[in-house]
């Protein structure tokens, strides 16, 4: 199997070597790794295997550990803020603008149930503390109050609490940045010996320092209208159950909810004032793990394919296969297609909405160009309208008819075959400890 993957590497960088082409390792079983393209995995021809059963087990079984790589580019690098040391009292006017609000959706530190997918969000300029309150760089900023009496404290001076998309708004600056300081986290950014630090673009102080009430609800939901949104960052909170790094959890983008009643040590706030910005996040709604996009037509699905740069090689004439190639890769194996639903085993050729996570949603097709056949997963950030890419495998000189399938109640596992029951094909895949989509296959 190593060997096999050593000449797929050689492959891959002959026919990628023209594009742009940054190298990353891939794993493999015993913990060899060797260099492929950063683009579309690209797989040899097709055998077949006389090994035939209507397992969905036995194609995991069957399956070698090579991962596609994901085309990742650099973030850019941008400049650290530097602001003169605020006096006590200050707030800085916030310009007007478009939020992104929220995180790219296939940012791998992102918290898919609670973040919304880079939407455009307008935002009115308003004021907002330099500082948590008491917004005095010479005084600790205070904490241990519930919701309800920050708020007062800052009726008190004239001002509310922010929203949250003022905070956010605030905290990335114009350029849309992941920290107040940049898109790539510095430890320094967040030394103890300067507890006002880091500072964001629009001059703002602190934001990530301690966690802080807003004004908003953490969703619109029954269940969710009673907590409160919180923002910021302190050491020693959950999320979703799990202790998270700061360098995850003191993203501009990191959201965190809490009953308003509640008071905490490292929980405080900021005052704002000025036109108040009413654009809410939103948690969305559990929806099923598959669904179907019944209603795309050829053209769409061409438009879609060719929209994605990292699919380039594809880009000539991609187009569905058909009903009619389902029923040929069925009867490869003699395989039953109604025998298979009753099991909880479907079989399609259009793309699938698959939502693998709740807040995580992808687009999934098989379809081929003139020359290649290939599997493509992208993430769906508007429905049916935009897309970016997740992962893909193409099968080089191989424009073989494929079909998706799915298992009723098995949320995390896709599969794509050439038949059923035999050796070639593999799995779509969510990996949750990276938080990316991962394209298996066997060859």
């Amino acid at each position: 199997m190593v060997v096999r993957l050593m000449v797929l590497a050689l492959v891959a960088g002959i026919f990628l070597g023209c594009g742009e082409s940054e190298e990353i390792s891939v794993a493999v079983d015993g913990g060899a790794k060797l260099k492929e393209p950063d683009a579309a995995a690209i797989v040899a021809p097709l055998s077949s295997s006389p090994k035939s059963r209507d397992d969905p087990e036995a194609v995991v079984k069957m399956l070698d550990t090579a991962r596609p790589p994901s085309n990742k580019k650099s973030e850019p690098v941008l400049e650290r803020p530097s602001f003169p040391l605020p006096g006590a009292g200050t707030s800085i006017q916030i310009p007007g603008g478009t939020l992104s609000r929220g995180s790219a959706p296939n940012d791998s530190l992102r918290d898919q149930y609670a973040e919304n997918d880079n939407i455009p969000t307008p935002i009115t300029p308003f004021e907002i503390d330099t500082l948590p309150f008491p917004n005095d760089p010479a005084l600790p900023f205070l904490t241990g109050l519930n919701r309800a009496d920050a708020e007062t404290k800052c009726v008190e001076q004239g001002k509310r609490l922010c929203t949250e998309v003022e905070w956010e708004w605030a905290c990335r600056g114009e350029d849309g940045r992941r920290y107040p300081g940049g898109n790539h986290y510095r430890d320094s950014d967040y030394a103890a010996s300067d507890p006002i630090l880091p500072t964001s673009p629009f001059g703002v102080f602190a934001m990530g320092r301690i966690l802080e009430w807003t004004a908003s609800q953490w969703g619109t939901d029954a269940d969710q209208v009673e907590r409160v949104a919180v923002r910021g960052y302190s050491k020693g909170e959950l999320s979703a159950g799990k202790l998270l790094s700061e360098r995850n959890g003191r993203r501009c983008a990191k959201r965190w909810h809490r009953m308003p009643e509640t008071s905490a040590p490292n929980l405080g706030f900021r005052c704002c004032s000025g036109k108040r910005n009413e654009a809410a996040c939103f948690i969305e709604r559990t929806r099923p793990a598959v669904s179907i996009y019944n209603n795309m037509k050829p053209d769409k699905f061409a438009r879609i394919i060719g929209s994605i740069p990292e699919l380039s090689m594809i880009h000539d004439n991609p187009h569905m296969f058909s009903d009619a190639d389902v029923r040929a890769i069925l009867a490869r194996r003699s395989s039953d297609r109604k025998e298979l639903a009753r099991k909880g085993i479907h079989f399609k050729w259009k793309p699938l909405r698959w939502i693998p996570r709740q807040g995580m949603e992808l687009w999934v097709a098989v379809g081929r160009s003139n020359r290649h056949a290939f599997v493509v997963a992208l993430h769906e950030i508007e429905d049916n309208e935009k897309y970016v890419y997740a992962s893909s495998v193409i099968l080089w000189n191989q424009p073989t008819p494929l079909a998706l399938a799915y298992r009723e109640g098995h949320r995390d596992q896709l599969f794509w075959a050439p038949c059923w029951g035999c050796r070639d094909g593999g799995t779509v895949e969510f990996d949750d400890k990276k938080n990316e989509i991962i394209i298996t296959y066997k060859w």
